[in-house]
């Protein structure tokens, strides 16, 4: 019915302000109005409505516009496409699956938000693609048919990812104050930062003490660095071992690697068999199964062997490992530290 108001949601009028400059051509903003009001039957919407769609595609979007004053219209200055245009229904449904993971490791830090931000821009909102991304009419979303479990969240002190990312960016020293379980007292420290890590929900700076000649970069773990400030007066150049992780190491423990690299062999038991068979934990793994003697054993190579050893640790009765000699002290002494607690 002419004039009758309909709903409608901002990424709609988005869509139809690009159909109407998809082509190059400047369009009175006058014409992109009445079109807006007839396409979605809404003679209410007002100018600064449209103009603040404008503001939004512009700076949110990253949309090329550009207003003719001798014309009195929009164009585009170079050729574009909305980012959810540029997406099928179930790539869509991934978008929101990635949110969700973002969520999942989520700190509340500058970094996290940001990720969070980006992908807000590119996915359209929920209810204009709710039909199309239901799977079956009267079903719910798609997106609401997967689960990700929420991790624990690292205690990073406000600004701290952000200063990191700025003295990344500009190669900038750190300073800060630092807690080692290998220290008995917190230190301060002046680092060059080379990378930030990832690790399963926490974030590590790995970097090298400013006064070293020749750097011996390490990890620090970003919830122990406490009163961080950037030293902008004082540059490095990047070191050619800026790299966390080169090509030779075999194992996927985390980020704790170190510089020679051993041969494991570890038993497993019971349901410790069927988790240590459904995953790759090493590039040169080898499993041997016996089925007659109930236990799994696996073979591989690795530097990581303080991930390994609390990875073992965590199946409890369920793993012993064989060698090397050395590591299977470690884990004895464990194990009776643990029993003498009894």
């Amino acid at each position: 019915m002419s004039g009758h108001k309909t709903t409608h949601t901002q990424l709609e009028r988005f869509r139809l302000i690009d159909s109407l400059l998809c082509d190059g051509e400047t369009v009175p903003f006058e014409k992109i109005l009445d079109s807006l009001r007839l396409e979605l039957r809404d003679i209410t919407l007002s100018e600064s409505s449209v103009r603040r769609d404008f503001r939004y595609m512009k700076n949110e979007l990253a949309a090329p516009l550009s207003y003719d004053k001798t014309k009195h219209g929009w164009h585009y200055t170079k050729p574009y496409k909305l980012p959810a245009e540029g997406f099928s229904d179930d790539e869509l449904l991934y978008l929101e699956l990635i949110q969700k993971i973002v969520a999942q490791n989520s700190n509340d830090d500058f970094l996290y938000k940001s990720f969070d931000t980006l992908l807000k821009k590119i996915t359209p909102n929920k209810d204009s693609r709710a039909l199309s991304l239901s799977g079956l009419t009267g079903q719910p979303p798609l997106s609401e048919r997967f689960y990700i479990t929420p991790r624990p969240k690292p205690l990073i002190d406000q600004g701290v990812v952000e200063k990191i990312l700025d003295a990344i960016k500009h190669n900038y020293i750190l300073d800060f104050d630092y807690y080692s379980k290998w220290e008995p007292e917190e230190r301060h420290r002046k680092i060059m930062p080379f990378q930030l890590v990832f690790d399963s929900g926490s974030l590590f700076l790995y970097g090298a003490a400013s006064k070293d000649k020749m750097p011996n970069p390490r990890l620090f773990k970003l919830s122990k660095m406490h009163n961080v400030e950037l030293l902008t007066s004082k540059s490095f150049d990047l070191p050619p071992n800026f790299r966390f992780r080169e090509d030779f190491e075999q194992g996927r423990f985390g980020a704790f690697q170190y510089d020679e690299e051993y041969d494991f062999k570890i038993e497993f038991y019971g349901e410790a068999r069927t988790t240590v068979r459904e995953n790759l934990w090493a590039e040169n793994q080898i499993i041997e199964e016996s089925p007659d003697e109930q236990k799994n054993t696996i073979s591989f190579s690795t530097s990581q062997w303080i991930p390994v050893l609390r990875w073992v640790l965590s199946f409890g009765e369920n793993a012993c490992p064989l060698s090397p000699d050395w590591f299977v002290s470690m884990w004895k002494n464990s194990v009776s530290k643990m029993a003498e607690k009894l």
